[in-house]
């Protein structure tokens, strides 16, 4: 009788340790994951979707999750066939304090020990793009960028077109470039589309560092060196090329449009450009007004038509082609020109090297 009574005491001790775990993984599961939950707040339930046949899915890992929300939204997306599973893996291998929020890329048919492995490592830094059009003015690109989402506008209207953030932005390039500590960074924002990590909120900073890095990146030893030889600055060739960008729309007039400006700032003429005017008159709502106006009745400094030599910065952010057209314009005579208004060549003008031979333009071509 001892014997059975012996047997009876293993098998009633038996029971009550599988008790205990059993209560202890009860409770353990219904319990959030240190890290996520403690300091985030409550669980969220993850955005879920069937998994595509032999694809990836994109799985997102909410601020505040459990383990057993986690193991219900990969049986969901079809990553998992048994949550508990999936839970009791977890729990042995002590990685419940591990599991991170974030968005992670996997697989179905992944073992549980590589989603645990995938789960318990940085999630993906997911990138946003964006993109800018040459020849936007500052105010342009903080509305588009807001209205995608990728910015603040007031936040980013505060760094990048305000002497004060600018100057947050001062490295080797900015302080060799010319570029009054007065100005903001109009003219210096390079336009391109762009990939940037995404951040919660506003991405200014990383957007206005990327893109004044861009522009850095362009302006090569040569350039620079051509620049110094031409006894210019950076700060006056971007003001140039912006003119270039808002001026020209044939990629084979750039260099020709350009050296009709830099003759003119040589002959001690005005700019009378009709984009820094339209410039000193935009607003939000119309950045590019109609250059329908008087140009003597606006009292501007970026009025060209009543101010000498250059205006006090760029007016947008030139393209690549027009900032080389202004550090190599073209070598001519040319004083003026005027648009040819030909739907059979759009965007074509017509140069001139006298007034008169440019008056004639005007008329022949239809121009006020």
């Amino acid at each position: 009788m001892s014997f059975i009574g012996n047997v009876l005491k293993g098998i009633i001790a038996l029971v009550m340790i599988v008790a205990v775990i059993a209560v202890a993984a009860f409770i353990w599961t219904s319990t959030n994951i240190s890290g996520i939950g403690g300091i985030f707040g409550s669980s969220k339930t993850t955005s879920t979707a069937a998994a595509p046949a032999g694809g990836t899915v994109m799985f997102t890992v909410s601020p505040g999750e459990t383990v057993d929300t986690i193991a219900d939204n990969l049986q969901t997306q079809g990553l998992i066939d048994s949550p508990f599973l999936f839970r009791m893996q977890v729990r042995l291998k002590g990685a419940a304090n591990e599991l991170k929020a974030g968005k992670f890329q996997l697989t179905p048919g992944m073992s549980t020990d590589q989603l645990i492995t995938t789960l318990t490592t940085s999630p993906l830094e997911l990138g946003v793009k964006f993109q800018v059009i040459e020849g936007m003015r500052i105010g342009e690109i903080a509305d588009k960028l807001a209205k995608d989402g990728i910015v603040d506008k007031d936040k980013f209207l505060s760094l990048a077109n305000t002497p004060e953030g600018a100057a947050t932005y001062s490295d080797d390039f900015l302080k060799a470039s010319g570029k009054p500590d007065t100005l903001g960074l109009e003219g210096y924002l390079f336009p391109d589309t762009y990939e940037i990590k995404k951040n919660e909120g506003d991405n200014s900073d990383a957007v206005i560092k990327t893109m004044l890095g861009s522009m850095e990146d362009k302006f090569t030893p040569e350039m620079k060196q051509t620049i110094a030889d031409r006894k210019l600055d950076v700060h006056q060739v971007l003001t140039i090329a912006s003119i270039v960008q808002r001026e020209g729309q044939k990629k084979e007039e750039l260099p020709v449009i350009a050296a009709v400006f830099w003759n003119r700032i040589k002959e001690g003429m005005r700019l009378d450009a009709d984009p820094t005017t339209q410039y000193s008159l935009g607003k939000e709502g119309d950045w590019w007004p109609a250059p329908n106006f008087d140009p003597n009745t606006i009292d501007h400094p970026y009025n060209t038509y009543t101010i000498p030599g250059l205006p006090p910065g760029p007016i947008c952010s030139p393209g690549l082609l027009a900032i080389q057209a202004a550090v190599n314009p073209d070598q001519n005579d040319y004083l003026y020109f005027v648009a040819k208004n030909d739907p059979n060549d759009p965007g074509a003008h017509a140069f001139a090297k006298t007034l008169e031979e440019h008056e004639r333009n005007r008329v022949q071509y239809g121009n006020r």
